[in-house]
């Protein structure tokens, strides 16, 4: 477990814990039995009913399901997540889809960004930690709209920060 901590697929375990509502994804590569996406936009639901959206980056699934598509090809498609053991330089706990179900070819989509993803993560770290949060219907907020923004800066400020210190 220490082996794999930060460096697993993110959205895909939190998938695994919760309810995954689908996936889409752009084809990068195609080999004999295996399917490379580019990306997989990620979508799912918090048990208690809170959505939440990600994405994973170059992500191989098995071909089956999959055998029409050419490189380039967008699809969305439902699927199980699972847990398993990957090998190579030690073992480290990972996350990945199978079974995939409901393909069905869609027009290329916009992914959100990077920072449309940090934004959804403030919005959720502000609404959870506010002081209203009791009396909130969870639509429309109770907070000093200039309060927010400000906090919604400030917070992202510090996290492309730190994202280009890390990189």
């Amino acid at each position: 477990q220490l082996n794999s901590l930060g460096k697993i697929r993110g959205y895909f375990e939190t998938c695994y814990f919760n309810y995954p509502m689908g996936f889409m994804g752009q084809v990068e590569r195609i080999t004999k039995d295996t399917i490379c996406f580019k990306r997989i936009f990620v979508s799912g639901m918090y048990s208690d009913g809170t959505m939440f959206d990600g994405k994973e980056d170059h992500v191989w699934l098995g071909k089956k399901g999959f055998e029409n598509l050419k490189p380039g090809d967008c699809v969305s498609f439902s699927a199980e997540v699972y847990r398993y053991v990957k090998t190579g330089n030690g073992k480290q706990i990972d996350y990945s889809l199978r079974n995939p179900e409901g393909i069905k070819r869609i027009e290329s989509y916009e992914l959100p960004s990077d920072r449309d993803l940090m934004l959804q993560e403030i919005d959720m770290i502000i609404c959870e930690s506010c002081f209203l949060y009791d009396n909130c219907n969870r639509v429309v907020c109770m907070m000093n709209p200039h309060q927010r923004k400000q906090m919604r800066q400030q917070m992202l400020a510090v996290l492309e920060s730190s994202k280009k210190d890390g990189e």
